[in-house]
């Protein structure tokens, strides 16, 4: 039995080796090209994946300050446009105030003419009314001398000028 055994070792071992060598050749081989080319394939894709990453990063940082430049510019746009608003308040209401000092020096300006009108009309119906007394205390008519000295001396006594200042005040 020995020699059986010998035999079916050595045949075994021989099958062995050829199927070994046949499964090499025409199995081994072509699935190594196939898990070569998937790890070809793999390896590419991790590059192309990688190669995307950065980009994207890159494209994010872009982004990034782009959007820092843009709001720094929005911010100067809204401080140029808060201070030409309040140049413009200043102008319009500095130019309110001119207009104001303007219409009040006016109105003071009309109340001293109407005031001096006013005195002037007194003072001529004062001269008429003194008039009119003089020639009834007189009982005759005035001379145009005497006239001008009665009134003038009316006027002195009546004390117009501070009707004036009592008005002005």
């Amino acid at each position: 039995m020995l020699n059986q055994q010998w035999g079916l070792i050595v045949w075994t071992l021989i099958t062995f080796g050829i199927s070994i060598f046949v499964l090499w050749r025409y199995a081994f081989g072509p699935i190594q090209q196939i898990i070569d080319r998937r790890r070809q394939i793999i390896r590419e894709s991790i590059e192309t994946a990688e190669a995307s990453r950065e980009e994207a990063t890159k494209l994010l940082e872009d982004y990034k300050e782009t959007l820092a430049r843009v709001r720094g510019e929005a911010d100067d746009i809204l401080e140029r446009s808060r201070r030409a608003g309040e140049q413009t308040k200043s102008e319009i209401t500095a130019s309110a105030r001119e207009e104001a000092d303007r219409m009040l020096k006016k109105a003071h300006e009309q109340i001293e003419r109407d005031t001096q009108a006013a005195l002037q009309q007194l003072r001529d119906e004062v001269a008429d009314l003194t008039l009119m007394v003089a020639e009834k205390i007189a009982g005759k008519s005035l001379t145009g001398g005497d006239h001008r000295r009665l009134i003038e001396q009316a006027l002195a006594e009546a004390n117009l000028d501070d009707l004036e200042l009592g008005a002005r005040g």
